[in-house]
């Protein structure tokens, strides 16, 4: 079906108007092109998430610097929705929302969505600073007499700070399989499962050879699993644990799994699994083969070798019938069996080559004579074959949208062209832009002009104006990075350039809200995992960071249940005020493993659509090699807030490759809070505020409350750029305004009761003069294994050392590294008093028998009750330490040689915590904190301190600057220097309260000397 006409007029005003946009004058004053204090979003459940929160409804929440809305993601009701500035959520009145679809004649009405499950309903798309964007899939449709409609349709919310937008996306449904020999198949006719049938071939028709292959095609839906087992999509002789047994298996996640017994029982048994590069295609045709020659169990998937299995026995046929769809004997009444079709199943008396299994799958139409095999069941020749499941044929169709509120309506409706069928794949949508304070429709401005250049090579790249989502799309796609000159691609130094120019003709402001984007295809950085640690800075055209935020979305998982916005995207939105008449120049840079030399920092939210959950995830990442910190502030990945942790620079998981994924070391939670009855109380109301996103520096805050009670908190969550290891550093709130008993509250802890990959063997803690205890772990049991330690010292740190890598018990090959945290301030009253911090080892029992043990930051002993007036303000270090020198291949030598003579211990972790300890000395400017950035307020744009102290690269921001460019660093009198490309290794931010920027820099660390450090404008 063909895009929008309305759509195509867009793209074509912009080509036309980008032609004659002209050279711009300078600017002389920025600050009309910078976002204002209303330009923010944020999103939330206003009970918590309902997977975590027993009994909480599923409420999504919004609000923005102009409105503010409750959707109820069952229903799809607004229960409240209207202007920000009218009080608090409950007190706004509702809306209600019809959609409608009429098919064939028919009216179908919206009743809601189907329940919430790994793939399906509420799903969060992108999320940040200028939009919110989600949507609800699985949507029920029926008719007033009952009747349901067979379709898959989806509504989706984009919330930017001014304006609304909602899609209804809809596409025939897929039409049943058809069981047996009606189905489809790969070539003429197949044989499908629905899971309840199944094909049956008697023992006499399917005898097998002492060497055999058994090749087939399988068509996988996404609810290919008819039973609660892992199905069977062929099995020989009953089960797995009978003579003569073989077959294929797949498990939830597509992965097949070859099964061959040889003698009989399960010391018999052999199974080979492959990886999940070879996992099956969901929605497709796939080849599969199982072959075994005497020696060797091996399996193949889509004409590749996938894994073998070395048994080295000679195999004695047996007796027994052949399955297609479930296991042999039928055991679980169901529990095995596959839904799909399978086709052209052939059965050969030898072990097939690599070389025949893709003869034969390449030419599936006409299969030569040497592949016939000594057995074939292909099916009704009158069949149909089908690359692909058939929809629903609809003839005639349409779409609507109904948004109701105190008597007034807001409608949008697209139909079906005539004359044209309906039976694709092909989604289509019907779209309705509001204002929701006002509640008056919106038409999107297309009267701005976008142009968008490579700057290195000046050719175009595509702009498209998207009128359901208010976007100029511009796409990256295929963007050759500018390596540093004198350098060649691959290098962690190359950065991504492309010119932006924004013309504004009328005689009123306009916002350009802008969508960068790069799909699977168009990444063209040579080194790392470019999509993990992507900065995107836009600057003016002498290179200075403006101070626009960028607000960074990506996906790069690929379930095929995910459905749409499934597989590798990024999407870095921004919004550009543009003054009447106005034009403006920028240049979008993206940076991936290094900014100025030194690697980036970046925090990103990582859609989860592709993986499953789909809420909020957020990693940061320092260079482009994979996670350094997660978050999942609602909890409802692993029921804690600090996820997946990995070491910077260290050899990876297999392959001794650098610049690459490493271990997972994760685990960690804040405020972890049981009742006096013992039950966890979950965080709720979480709301995320992305501050600042790199490349420098990044900030970005969780707050929420603990669930029945009357305690709010928030955790800030800082990474910097650096050289040496990752170290995240947490600024956590909290405040308690009722009285509440507990049994249990962990303040802070690394390791989580529910989640911790790693387990050490030591634990130790000290302060500024050393070690005050080191012990040995006792992993496992659920119960607290020492009794809690007080911090004592003005600058405590703790120490879990002499990793395994494992809960299993084993030690575990590969580079890991150690954890620690250091409590760079405290400042706490509970239970009514002055609390310093406690700490003590839990061992903890995970899933799967494993065990391992966290580390507690804990409440006074004999606290159990906080008083209203109780608060906790805290700044904490999180550690990840390389083990040894030869694991670290990063630049940092003052790090490798602390780790050639201190790796393994607790030492490394004192280190950190003496050497990284920062004094300034104020001369001009105010200092605010010196962890995890010294920050400075200048004085007239002028700031002067010394510093002493500090580890890898010192963060330092100056706030309160009248301009975002025409300033100068020096230590000691000489500029700091550290461009690469030209004017990029400093970050810059905007202040929409006070209409002021801020710069902040990375300092090298030049321990136990003292530097002054001068910043001001830069001389004519």
């Amino acid at each position: 079906m063909s895009k929008s006409p309305l759509r195509l007029l867009g793209v074509l005003l912009l080509s036309v108007a980008a032609e004659g946009l002209g050279q711009s004058p300078p600017i002389t004053d920025w600050h009309g092109f910078m976002p204002r204090a209303d330009d923010r979003t944020s999103l939330w459940w206003r009970d918590g998430f309902p997977s975590i929160v027993d009994g909480a409804p599923w409420h999504r929440c919004v609000k923005t610097g102009s409105y503010q809305f409750v959707q109820d993601t069952r229903t799809l009701q607004f229960p409240h929705l209207g202007p920000s500035s009218s009080g608090p959520l409950s007190s706004l009145p509702k809306a209600r929302l019809d959609l409608i679809m009429r098919v064939n004649g028919r009216t179908y009405f919206c009743q809601g969505a189907e329940e919430w499950s790994r793939f399906a309903g509420p799903r969060l798309i992108e999320s940040g600073r200028f939009l919110q964007r989600a949507d609800v899939t699985h949507l029920i449709f029926s008719a007033k007499d009952g009747t349901s409609l067979n379709a898959e349709a989806r509504l989706e919310s984009i919330a930017w700070p001014d304006q609304l937008g909602l899609i209804l996306a809809a596409r025939p449904g897929l039409q049943p399989i058809a069981t047996g020999e009606n189905s489809f198949g790969r070539v003429r006719g197949g044989f499908g499962l629905d899971g309840s049938n199944r094909f049956d071939v008697p023992a006499e028709n399917c005898t097998t050879a002492e060497s055999f292959t058994l090749a087939f095609w399988v068509f996988p839906p996404a609810d290919f699993r008819a039973g609660k087992n892992a199905p069977w999509l062929l099995c020989k002789n009953a089960h797995e644990q009978a003579d003569g047994n073989y077959g294929i298996t797949v498990d939830q996640d597509g992965i097949p799994e070859a099964r061959l017994n040889l003698g009989g029982g399960r010391e018999n048994a052999h199974a080979v699994k492959a990886d999940r590069r070879h996992r099956l295609q969901l929605k497709q045709w796939n080849h599969l083969a199982i072959g075994y020659d005497g020696k060797n169990l091996r399996l193949y998937v889509n004409g590749h070798f996938a894994i073998e299995h070395a048994i080295g026995k000679p195999r004695v046929p047996q007796p027994g019938g052949l399955t297609i769809g479930d296991r042999q004997d039928g055991l679980g009444d169901g529990d095995f069996r596959f839904r799909g079709v399978i086709d052209e199943v052939r059965l050969f008396a030898r072990a097939l080559s690599l070389e025949e299994l893709r003869r034969l799958r390449n030419a599936p139409e006409n299969v030569p004579p040497d592949l016939q095999g000594i057995r074939s069941w292909t099916f009704r020749k009158s069949g149909t074959a089908l690359m692909t499941r058939p929809r629903e044929p609809w003839e005639e169709a349409s779409l609507e949208v109904r948004l109701s509120k105190e008597e007034r309506l807001l409608e949008s409706q697209w139909t079906l062209p005539e004359k044209e069928a309906w039976a694709s794949s092909e989604w289509q949508q019907v779209s309705l832009m509001m204002n929701p304070a006002t509640f008056e429709p919106v038409e999107p401005s297309r009267a701005l002009v976008v142009h968008a250049t490579e700057t290195e090579t000046s050719e175009a790249r595509p702009v498209e104006f998207d009128s359901a989502l208010g976007w100029y799309r511009i796409n990256l796609d295929g963007v050759e990075p500018i390596a540093p000159r004198g350098q060649t691609n691959p290098t962690n130094d190359a950065l991504e350039r492309i010119r932006i120019e924004l013309a504004n003709p009328t005689d009123r402001e306009e916002i350009a809200r802008l969508m960068f984007e790069k799909t699977a295809g168009g990444f063209r950085q040579r080194i790392g995992t470019p999509i993990t640690g992507i900065s995107a800075i836009l600057r003016d055209l002498k290179g200075n960071p403006t101070g626009i935020p960028v607000q960074l979305s990506k996906n790069w998982h690929s379930h095929p249940e995910g459905g749409v916005y499934n597989g590798q995207w990024f999407h870095g939105i921004s919004q550009v005020r543009l003054p009447a008449g106005a034009r403006v120049e920028l240049e979008l840079t993206l940076a991936y493993g290094h900014w100025g030399g030194v690697a980036a920092a970046s925090h990103s939210q990582l859609s989860l659509i592709g993986w499953g959950g789909n809420q909020r995830w957020d990693q940061a990442a320092l260079g482009s090699w994979g996670e350094s910190l997660c978050f999942s502030p609602e909890q409802n990945q692993a029921n804690c807030t600090i996820t997946d942790v990995r070491p910077l620079m260290v050899t990876p998981t297999r392959e001794e490759q650098r610049w690459n994924w490493t271990n997972n070391h994760g685990g960690g939670d804040f405020f972890r809070f049981f009742d006096a009855e013992g039950q966890r109380c979950p965080h709720t109301r979480m709301r995320t505020v992305y501050h600042r996103q790199g490349p420098c520096f990044t900030e970005v805050s969780y707050s929420g409350q603990i669930h029945r009670t009357g305690i709010r908190h928030q955790s800030t969550v800082s990474l910097a750029r650096s050289d040496d290891i990752a170290a995240g550093t947490y600024r956590i709130r909290l405040e308690v305004t009722e009285p509440v008993e507990f049994s249990r509250f962990v303040l802070f802890q690394i390791g989580a009761d529910t989640y911790s990959s790693t387990a050490e063997r030591k634990m130790a803690i000290g302060d500024e003069a050393g070690l005050l205890r080191e012990w040995n772990t006792q992993w496992g049991g659920d119960t607290y294994r020492v009794s809690p330690i007080e911090g004592t010292g003005s600058l405590l740190w703790a120490s879990l050392h002499e990793t395994i890598g494992s809960t299993t018990g084993a030690e575990s090959p590969g580079a890991w590294a150690n954890r620690g945290i250091v409590i760079r301030d405290w400042n706490a009253r509970l239970g009514g008093r002055e609390a310093r911090p406690w700490l003590a080892e839990r061992g903890i029992d995970l899933k799967g028998g494993r065990v391992s043990s966290t580390l507690d930051l804990l409440p006074p002993p004999g606290v159990t009750r906080l008083e209203p007036g109780d608060y906790i303000e805290a700044t904490i270090e999180h550690l990840v330490m390389p083990r040894f020198a030869e694991d670290y291949y990063g630049p940092n030598e003052r790090l490798r040689s602390a780790l050639k003579k201190q790796g393994n211990s607790w030492q490394m972790i004192y280190r950190q915590a003496v050497a990284n300890h920062r004094e300034v000395g104020v001369r001009t400017g105010k200092n605010e904190q010196t962890h995890p950035d010294i920050r400075m307020v200048a004085e007239k744009d002028v700031v002067e301190f010394t510093l002493v102290g500090g580890l890898g690269y010192v963060p330092l921001t100056i706030s309160g600057l009248s301009s975002h460019r025409g300033y100068e660093l020096t230590i000691d009198g000489v500029p700091l220097k550290q461009a690469v490309h030209g004017n990029d290794f400093w970050q810059a931010d905007f202040d929409p309260q006070t209409r002021t920027w801020s710069h902040t820099y990375n300092l090298p660390s030049a321990p136990h000397r003292t530097r002054t450090v001068q910043f001001a404008p830069r001389q004519p």
